[in-house]
């Protein structure tokens, strides 16, 4: 699991080398909850928790998950994008990762 200090790093490297812009940032010491938006009505929200040794992650368009990747009860779950409201099993997933399967996903529906 990063550092509190990684991960804000890591999202602002994330805005940066894609062009976002990040709509929100919120932290504690083991805590990061964020939203990075793509356009007016599209964004991923990621949280981390230090703690609960997990990060979640979610693709939302207007105000639905359309795809998202998180952990609950100890094991990390896919939201899969023809479906959002299913678990299927995964493995945890890089936050570059995340937006880069994201991006694919939005071109696939003609969003960007």
């Amino acid at each position: 699991m990063m550092e509190i200090e990684k991960i804000i790093q890591t999202l602002k490297d994330i805005v940066d080398r894609y062009g976002f812009k990040l709509l929100y940032l919120d932290f504690t010491d083991v805590t990061v909850i964020s939203r990075i938006a793509l356009t007016q009505e599209v964004f991923i929200q990621i949280y981390a928790n230090l703690k609960k040794n997990k990060i979640n992650m979610a693709l939302v368009v207007g105000s639905e998950r359309i795809y998202g990747i998180d952990k609950e009860g100890g094991f990390y779950h896919e939201h899969p994008f023809k479906n959002p409201a299913l678990h299927t099993n995964s493995e945890q997933t890089e936050i570059e990762d995340f937006v880069i399967k994201s991006l694919e996903l939005l071109k696939k529906i003609n969003l960007i």
